[in-house]
């Protein structure tokens, strides 16, 4: 009989180093205190430790919450511990699921082994059949990250990423702006361009804002590769969102994060992080684009 269940695989970032850095024992010392961390954490938030292979555990829980809020503990307990070298990756899922010889097997399962093998270091991966199923508090720590291929799935899945460390509420390079107006908006998003910050709250998004080199664009950039039409930030149902529509792409970089690219593509802005139009942000280009999106706590 099929039940629902948020399914989570969670393992070891780069483990087989470990074994050439730190010798087998050292190692294994080390991956089976993460294990058991990991394992404590899923009991503590009502899941269920379905079986360990490894330096991995899989793992189920009742409800989307418990698994993203046990994923967010795994995170600050061990990634974020400066006193260890430990890194771990979490991959979820939401979704149907058969229980057998203690075991469970079906598509949600498969999905969320495939969004673990997505992961990175640091990084928890989920699916958009997560993020429907979660309270508003995690729907703010969670942005859209990416669109993939599933085996057995007919259409790339959008992808999201569920951030774990805690941000400033109030962007930190704000200073020059009145925090007095800023802290009397609910929603509010800080560009920072070639020194002179812009303030946009949601009264400004009466139709989406252009960027690009034209000067008719609301944020009019002379960046080398930029076009001129570059592309577009709207809000949709409280979401900031950044819509390319260039021939070079953008590039995204949330703060502690990878850069993203994407190219006739959308993604959500959430926190604070660094624009880039046609080239890198690591290009030190003084028309990269700084961020910060100010929710009211």
């Amino acid at each position: 009989m099929k039940k629902y269940y948020a399914i989570m695989f969670a393992d070891v970032a780069g483990s087989t180093k470990m074994y050439d850095t730190l010798g087998d024992v050292e190692a294994e010392k080390q991956i089976s205190w993460c294990i058991q961390t990991m394992s404590d954490i899923t009991r503590q938030h009502g899941g269920h430790v379905v079986k360990t292979i490894g330096d991995e555990i899989m793992a189920s829980f009742v409800s989307a919450d418990d698994a993203a809020e046990a994923a967010i503990e795994m995170q600050n307990s061990i990634s974020g511990d400066p006193s260890n070298a430990l890194k771990i990756r979490i991959g979820l899922q939401y979704g149907s699921a058969i229980e057998r010889d203690k075991d469970l097997y079906g598509d949600a399962v498969n999905v969320a082994a495939r969004m673990a093998g997505i992961a990175k270091a640091l990084q928890i991966i989920t699916t958009e059949d997560v993020f429907k199923q979660l309270k508003p508090a995690l729907v703010d720590k969670t942005r859209l990250f990416d669109r993939a291929s599933v085996k057995g799935k007919s259409a790339e899945l959008h992808i999201y990423q569920i951030n774990w460390e805690e941000e400033s509420q109030v962007t930190r390079f704000a200073t020059s702006l009145d925090m007095k107006k800023i802290n009397a908006m609910k929603q509010a998003i800080v560009l920072k361009i070639l020194d002179e910050e812009k303030l946009l709250s949601v009264e400004d998004f009466t139709a989406a804002i252009s960027i690009g080199r034209d000067d008719s664009c609301g944020i009019s950039l002379d960046a080398q590769y930029a076009s001129r039409s570059h592309a577009t930030l709207d809000l949709r149902r409280g979401k900031f969102i950044l819509i390319d529509q260039s021939t070079n792409g953008t590039y995204v970089q949330f703060n502690g994060q990878e850069e993203l690219f994407i190219r006739r593509e959308e993604i959500m802005l959430q926190g604070e992080g660094s624009i880039s139009l046609g080239e890198s942000v690591s290009s030190g280009s003084p028309t990269v684009m700084r961020f910060s999106v100010l929710q009211a706590g």
